[in-house]
């Protein structure tokens, strides 16, 4: 329901706009932006967990789906140890609510993003853009994640999304 100063009419505007700007990969649909990654969920039922309840073989992951989203990536981060260098990076994944929706996907914390050739594990999710202010007017999903080691993450680079 649009609120005082804003009418629905306003909204569909809005969505249109958007879904022109990122374009969607479901409907084959390429936008001005075009930025596509691959997220994965964690597979609770197919990850072994131990005593604690950690995953003692590794996560599993469900099979990757492809969306498009703004990134605004950090520089790399290189430390050194004793056993090497270690790159370091924090990205944001900005995704259009509606097309979460209609992917029927809902990202969590833990769950995997497949960009620029490498693995974000997200460590935050955020919907508090709200258009007007009003919760029903809820318009993007914002992952903040970090680059994690491909090793650990076990998933081979694109496959089956």
């Amino acid at each position: 329901m649009p609120g005082r100063f804003i009418r629905s009419k306003d909204l569909n505007f809005f969505d249109t706009v958007n879904k022109e700007l990122l374009g969607n990969p479901q409907t084959s649909k390429d936008g001005i932006i075009n930025q596509e990654v691959v997220i994965y969920k964690v597979s609770v039922y197919e990850t072994e967990t131990n005593l604690y309840g950690e995953a003692s073989q590794g996560k599993r992951y469900q099979n990757g789906v492809k969306l498009t989203c703004l990134i605004e990536a950090e520089d790399f981060d290189f430390e050194t140890n004793e056993f090497g260098p270690n790159a370091n990076q924090n990205a944001t994944f900005a995704f259009l609510r509606q097309q979460l929706v209609d992917a029927d996907y809902v990202p969590d914390m833990g769950d995997v993003i497949e960009w620029n050739y490498a693995f974000f594990e997200i460590n935050a999710v955020n919907e508090n853009q709200l258009i007007g202010g009003m919760q029903e007017n809820n318009h993007s999903v914002i992952c903040t994640a970090f680059l994690t080691d491909p090793t650990k993450v076990g998933i081979a680079r694109s496959r089956g999304y």
